[in-house]
């Protein structure tokens, strides 16, 4: 069976495509290939990724040029295995559309917790205890310095070379 993640974020043009095409390029190699796709709670369909994240990504060898922002709907929450937030907010929508999504659906950093616990798989997924801590929320670069945007590229890449190396495992 062929993994299948969404990354979940506001506009869906910083946050969740950088996990996107981050994730992505983890796994090229894979013999068995993992869908990975994003979405944002307030995407306007067919936008392109914000430059910065777009530079972001470029900088780190990855082209990112074929992104197309795509609206968060019931549809894709029940295609995809995981659906990982970028931020409390982000997952708690993904949950109001599909209610039952919820034990399937956490924040970037919940899953980090998880990984970093010794996770078995999604069907064991074990959160923190406190789900609504405002320190489980990856902060939005939108609007702010190209620093920021770097600082969320150093802020979620460790996390998600985790994630690439429990996906290897499991």
């Amino acid at each position: 069976m062929t993994p299948r993640i969404l990354f979940v974020c506001t506009g869906n043009i910083c946050r969740s495509p950088m996990a996107e095409y981050l994730l992505r390029s983890r796994l090229t190699d894979l013999p068995d290939p993992v869908v990975v796709h994003s979405a944002g709670v307030g995407a306007l369909n067919g936008d392109p990724m914000h430059p910065q994240s777009l530079r972001v990504l470029r900088e780190r060898g990855i082209d990112g040029e074929d992104f197309s922002a795509r609206y968060l709907v019931a549809d894709m929450i029940g295609e995809h295995d995981l659906i990982v937030g970028l931020s409390r907010a982000h997952r708690d929508d993904a949950t109001s559309k599909v209610p039952m999504a919820w034990r399937r659906a956490v924040t970037l950093r919940e899953l980090d917790h998880f990984i970093r616990a010794g996770g078995d798989g999604v069907a064991s997924m074990q959160i923190v205890d406190d789900r609504n801590r405002p320190e489980l929320d990856i902060d939005d670069p939108m609007g702010r310095p190209a620093a920021d945007f770097d600082r969320l590229a150093d802020e979620i890449e460790p996390i998600i070379d985790r994630l690439a190396g429990w996906l290897r495992a499991h």
